[in-house]
């Protein structure tokens, strides 16, 4: 009688123990942000006739991002003993390196603060369609409660990707 005692608590303590981690588990990753990247890249000129490249990003959580911070590369491939392939990657200057924060999503219509672009003035199209060539964004960004840290990345590796103009308002991450 008491052997069956022992693996009843043995049981019940594991069995807890297992539904506490998995409760602790979907509750960290509900809480770490989500944010979209657009996969297209915008251009415009401005006032002064220079071209500029600007991409979207969205925060579609339901809390605020912190601590966001968006970088560019241009990642170029080279041979490596004739038969490997590395690649030698470079940071293109954008117009902010982060921002404080990012609201969460609201979906009233005509709200569109959960919303950011970042631009370079850097010509990314003129290399874009050369063989294996890519530009890489990175967002990173973090859950102001937990401080747990999430980063989004979206690959751009072709001139089909760059459209002249806008992009459409509020989490859309299409162009007009």
């Amino acid at each position: 009688m008491t052997g069956n005692l022992g693996l009843d608590i043995a049981i019940k303590f594991f069995v807890g123990i297992f539904s506490s981690l998995v409760f602790v588990l979907l509750i960290l990753r509900w809480l770490k942000p989500k944010l979209a990247i657009s996969d297209k890249i915008c251009w415009k000129l401005d006032e002064k006739g220079n071209k500029f490249y600007f991409f979207k990003i969205v925060n579609m959580s339901i809390h605020n991002a912190y601590t966001v911070e968006f970088e560019l590369h241009k990642k170029t491939p080279y041979v490596v003993d004739k038969r490997k392939v590395n690649h030698h990657v470079e940071v293109i200057k954008l117009s902010r390196e982060g921002i404080y924060s990012i609201p969460r999503r609201h979906k009233k219509i005509g709200y569109g603060e959960h919303a950011v672009l970042v631009r370079t003035f850097e010509d990314l199209a003129k290399d874009i369609n050369e063989d294996n060539l890519e530009y890489v964004l990175f967002v990173s960004s973090k859950h102001g409660l937990s401080n747990l840290t999430k980063v989004a990345t979206k690959s751009f590796d072709n001139s089909g990707k760059i459209h002249k103009g806008n992009f459409k308002f509020g989490s859309n991450l299409d162009v007009c």
